[in-house]
């Protein structure tokens, strides 16, 4: 893939992700702001929910209290009225009237029994067909009546289950129920008990009217969390799903909270428990709050399509704005990687393309320098190469003159003369290398040692020489014929020309990962400006100098040291007239298994 469609993709992704993320933000701020702005009208909902059970509550409660303080109804209590229609007949005329005619029109609840001390009611009232009192025994066996009992002439009130109903044999609707214990005025003794039955379908009618529907539920809970009243949408749910309302419960102030009920997250607002222990929950599904902002939504991923859309163009223009230059510089790398030297790209930018620009224009230049000093270089070392093979003719019929000479001298009796026959043919033969470039430590040793043998019966008493070159470096391979113009340049500018002879020393030993060569003699020396003529590479006219010996010159050798270790080599010379010459030769040390998977 080009860099053209990356940066393309690259940019596109960074767009999609950010409009993702702007619109994914803008929904969940805009959703969480209507759902706190929900949870505080929700607020004032369960207030009045709360305010209207209250107020049951207290009606029920207040009118209990003064029908059970009436006269009528204590006489009756105190005399053990056991006839209701007794009791019934004496209420609905004189001073009570009013207060029965009160529960006839207020209808706050649907059941009541007054219980003295027989088994059945000394009064009931019924509205909504429900039958068959239960008896006072088995509500005395109940926990409903211990309750009551506990609580001392306070109102106990409860959901009436299949549980805990003693009261009704046929209950027609679901109730909640109050219970109270009814004391003499005159000593406080317990004379009587009263159980009263509100409808739930009552309070909904009458005190929860528009306040819910099919999507609004509101519950309320008595002290024990159980359910007392559910209106709406049924959102509770019993068993282990009810421990989703447990934080809720623990809760002593209003609230709100999400929960995820049967796969349908929820916004459940609730108050604190009130004076009876209740607690009121109001709730609405977050699909019903969020539906308006769905389409918002739909319309915001339409816009990014759109606009993405849209924007594709534009991004392929700028893409190719963007990478031309580095197209252009790709065509001048290919045309120079087909020969083509002298490509040149044109800078018309100040930034990191037009630095890259400039590093190849640069880089260019140095490659075709460097391919022009190596190709010069290789020429000269064939040029050099070519003349000392023509300087030793044929190498076979070299080798077998050689032979003819020395099996003369022999004949003769001339042993010296036949002694230098073969260490010249040696010589040539470890010279030319069979046309490799390197050679071991080894032979380059022996080659050094053919040649001074060599010009030890040319000087005779002129000349000593020592080679030290340990064993450990023979292994080692290294560029042939380095050390020999060395010590032939030794030989002519310094045992030549000095009185009485001299001396020439070859060392070497293994520094770490490196050959280090030395070549010494005690001539006369030599001025710095003749060591730099030495070193200073030879004119194209004239390839080998005056300082050139065996087809090999001082320079050359330089060069070759230069073309094959780079700058991994170091070649110092060390002369001052009167005092020798010190030349110190440091290249790689080079393995022969190394040297053969390199080739």
């Amino acid at each position: 893939m080009s860099i053209k469609y990356k940066i393309f993709i690259l940019f596109y992704l960074m767009i999609v992700i950010i409009s993702l993320t702007l619109g994914y933000y803008s929904y969940q701020t805009s959703s969480k702001q209507i759902v706190n702005k929900v949870s505080s009208t929700n607020l004032g909902v369960i207030k009045e929910v709360d305010s209207n059970i209250t107020a049951l509550q207290k009606n029920i409660a207040d009118w209990v209290t003064v029908f059970s303080l009436a006269s009528v109804v204590q006489e009756g209590l105190i005399r053990h009225v056991s006839e209701s229609r007794e009791l019934e007949s004496t209420l609905y005329s004189g001073p009570t009237a009013s207060i029965m005619n009160q529960m006839l029109v207020t209808r706050n609840f649907d059941f009541l029994a007054l219980y003295g001390r027989g088994q059945q009611p000394v009064f009931q009232e019924a509205s909504d067909d429900s039958s068959g009192p239960g008896s006072f025994a088995n509500i005395q066996k109940s926990a409903v009546y211990d309750r009551t009992l506990a609580l001392n002439g306070a109102s106990y009130w409860f959901p009436l289950n299949d549980d805990n109903n003693v009261f009704l044999q046929n209950n027609r609707n679901e109730k909640i129920g109050m219970s109270r214990i009814i004391r003499s005025v005159s000593d406080g003794s317990m004379i009587g008990f009263i159980f009263v039955g509100i409808n739930l379908d009552t309070i909904r009618n009458k005190h929860l009217k528009h306040l819910y529907d099919q999507d609004h539920g509101i519950l309320i809970m008595d002290v024990n969390g159980n359910p007392l009243l559910k209106a709406g949408k049924d959102f509770y749910r019993s068993g282990e799903e009810a421990a989703a309302f447990a934080d809720i419960r623990r809760s002593t102030s209003p609230g709100s909270m999400i929960l995820n009920e049967q796969g349908e997250e929820l916004l459940i607002t609730y108050s604190g428990m009130n004076e009876n222990g209740w607690q009121t929950m109001y709730a609405v599904p977050l699909s019903l709050l969020t539906k308006e902002l769905s389409s918002i939504k739909v319309f915001v991923l339409v816009l990014i399509v759109v606009c993405l859309l849209l924007s594709i163009p534009f991004m392929m223009i700028l893409t190719s704005l963007l990478t031309s230059p580095i197209r252009v510089l790709l065509r001048s790398m290919k045309r120079f990687q087909n020969g083509h030297f002298d490509e040149r790209v044109d800078i018309k930018y100040k930034d990191e393309i037009g630095e890259l620009s400039r590093g190849y224009n640069s880089m260019v230049v140095n490659i075709e320098s460097l391919v022009n000093d190596v190709y010069v270089l290789q020429l000269k070392e064939k040029e050099a190469e070519l003349k000392a093979l023509q300087s030793q003719i044929n190498p076979h019929f070299l080798y077998n003159m050689l032979d003819t000479i020395f099996w003369e001298a022999e004949a003769a009796g001339q042993s010296r003369i036949s002694e230098m026959i073969v260490n010249l043919s040696r010589l040539f033969r470890l010279s030319l290398n069979r046309g490799k470039s390197f050679t071991s430590v080894k032979k380059e040793k022996e080659l050094i040692e053919l040649y001074l043998v060599l010009q030890k019966m040319r000087f005779k008493d002129l000349l000593n020489y020592r080679i030290d070159i340990p064993e450990e470096m023979e292994s080692y391979v290294m560029l042939k014929l380095i050390l020999q113009p060395f010590i032939e340049n030794a030989l002519i500018h310094g045992i030549e020309r000095k009185r009485g002879g001299g001396n020439v020393t070859v060392t070497g030993n293994l520094s770490g990962d490196f050959l280090r060569f030395v070549i010494e003699d005690d001539g006369p020396g030599m001025e710095e400006s003749a060591i730099r003529n030495l070193l200073e590479p030879p004119n194209e006219s004239d390839i080998h100098t005056a300082q050139e010996t065996g087809g090999y010159g001082i320079q050359n050798v330089h060069a070759r040291l230069k073309h094959f270790y780079k700058n991994g080599f170091s070649l110092n010379y060390d002369s001052e007239p009167g005092k020798g010459t010190r030349v110190v030769m440091i290249i790689p040390a080079i393995s022969e298994n190394k040297e053969e998977q390199s080739v």
